[in-house]
């Protein structure tokens, strides 16, 4: 059993190197909460934008803004008919290029998946 992903949920970049700026864009539940807030549901989109990789040297960012989805692990618990997001729930791989600072400036390609690290409630949990 794993915590329901709620609207505000936190999220972590797998890839140590990377950093960017993430935007939840997806809309939640209307009608189905937990902990007052709106559960969100397979498909959730996010927006990612500004990707470096500073501790390689990748301080010019791929501006992005990159489209990725959350798919569901969830196996039975529904929300306006979609199953529910859970903790540990990703996106599929991004894959990006920030620059590394130069003449000219030398591509720095990089992949990365963004998963749910913190669902946003403590009490409504789903498999």
């Amino acid at each position: 059993m794993k915590l329901i992903a709620v609207n505000g949920f936190t999220c972590a970049i797998s890839n140590p190197l990377v950093q960017a700026t993430v935007a939840l864009t997806g809309t939640p539940s209307a009608k189905c909460k937990a902990g007052g807030a709106g559960m969100c549901k397979h498909g959730f989109s996010l927006s990612v934008s500004a990707i470096t990789a500073p501790s390689s040297g990748a301080t010019i960012p791929d501006p992005g803004p990159y489209s990725a989805s959350i798919s569901s692990s969830a196996s039975k618990v529904k929300a306006d008919g979609s199953l529910v997001l859970l903790e540990g729930d990703k996106t599929a791989t991004i894959t990006a290029t920030p620059q590394i600072p130069g003449s000219p400036p030398v591509p720095f390609p990089v992949s990365f998946d963004i998963s749910i690290s913190v669902a946003g409630q403590t009490k409504a949990k789903a498999n």
